[in-house]
């Protein structure tokens, strides 16, 4: 492997930590998977490493996966094992920066990364005030960014002090840094996620008048019961729909046999690379968003910049504004719900798909990607 600091063109390995504290809706995520092209696309080696049950692997297009056993059996004696695997993964890849997005490990990688003079960026899904309240005794990191989609945080902006963080950064610091915070909050790849992706045979296949997208986590916080009692609801009525359920979880097993009956498809996210993604999103009709917060905003991004209109039933506010007949937020009762999908299918389909694609452009990802990447070069020219 590459020796840290060997590389004398400029590029860098980048090991991102992805979340292990829950079940995601996509691991590693859209988000993530899209910055790591960015990352390639400048020069750069990607690695994420992610939980599984088994250790792995494997290469993808936006780098390399690394998977950590964390999940049934080797979560029986606690998380601190699998937070020291974590660490024994990093040791080994030998990468020149990390970012770390897990919050149960990340006392022990930001240790690490401050003992091994590894430069370390914490990401953080909840504005930083409140990760600064909740994560005020975690240390060795050179930047806090917050990938909320709060309001407050809309543009990229960096903290008073600049771009590059104080030289003495690693040799003091006790605490989470606050001096340099920076928002780049989460988009969605425009380029990847489009209309363009629209595939009228996979459309056509379902033999449905209407056909309902729900990605979410296969857990009860992602609450993909909730598509499945619509779907039983409206073929009740004598509706013609057809539901794709995109997503992993414990849940899975259960889900298939109470839907077993009713015009439900599942399909895995860890299974499908962007592009396939992409194009399941831009293929159905109308999706639901069931899950919210960070999760709940990204799925939104992606089925609106596919043209996919959305209705959200979360009570846990996506903070987007929906151009008209781009997408409608309503209570998590079915009537609603099926109310909201009635309004939406009444609008022309071009105007619909027009709104929705509207509604997406002004959260490109590109402008947060670039952003990653200055602070990572600022990161590594200090290093020199």
């Amino acid at each position: 492997s590459t020796t840290r600091g060997s590389r004398d063109n400029g590029s860098m390995h980048i090991a991102h930590v992805t979340s292990f504290y829950a079940v995601p809706a996509l691991a590693p995520s859209s988000a993530v998977r899209s910055r790591g092209l960015a990352y390639r696309a400048a020069g750069h080696e990607f690695t994420v490493i992610v939980p599984g049950t088994e250790p792995s692997v494997t290469w993808a297009e936006y780098g390399t996966v690394v998977t950590v056993p964390a999940r049934g059996r080797a979560l029986a004696r606690g998380f601190v094992p699998v937070a020291k695997a974590i660490r024994r993964a990093l040791e080994k890849l030998v990468p020149d920066q990390i970012e770390v997005a897990d919050r149960l490990s990340a006392r022990e990688l930001g240790a690490w990364a401050l003992s091994s003079s590894v430069p370390a960026i914490f990401i953080v899904d909840t504005p930083l005030e409140e990760a600064f309240s909740s994560h005020s005794d975690v240390a060795g990191y050179d930047r806090v960014v917050s990938v909320s989609p709060h309001p407050a945080s809309d543009p990229v902006t960096a903290g008073p002090h600049g771009g590059v963080p104080s030289a003495d950064r690693h040799s003091t610091s006790t605490t989470l840094d606050t001096e340099n915070p920076m928002n780049a909050p989460d988009g969605v790849n425009l380029e990847v996620f489009s209309p363009l992706r629209h595939n009228s045979g996979l459309r056509d296949s379902s033999d449905a008048d209407l056909v309902l997208l729900c990605a979410t986590p296969l857990t009860s916080a992602g609450q993909p019961a909730l598509a499945i009692d619509l779907i039983r609801r409206m073929t009740a009525s004598g509706k013609d729909v057809h539901l794709v359920i995109l997503g992993d979880g414990p849940l899975r097993s259960r889900l298939e046999r109470s839907s077993a009956e009713l015009p439900v498809q599942f399909l895995s996210a860890r299974d499908l690379e962007l592009d396939e993604r992409a194009e399941v999103f831009a293929t159905a009709d109308i999706a639901l968003v069931t899950t919210g917060g960070h999760a709940g905003h990204a799925i939104a991004l992606e089925a609106l910049a596919t043209g996919t209109p959305v209705v959200n039933s979360h009570t846990r506010g996506i903070p987007i504004a929906f151009v008209s007949g781009g997408g409608l937020t309503v209570e998590p009762e079915l009537s609603h719900i099926e109310h909201a999908i009635r309004v939406l299918g009444e609008e022309p389909v071009e105007n619909r798909r027009d709104a929705a694609r509207s509604t997406a452009v002004s959260f490109d990802s590109i402008e947060s990607e670039r952003a990653f990447i200055n602070l990572h070069e600022s990161l590594h020219r200090r290093e020199k």
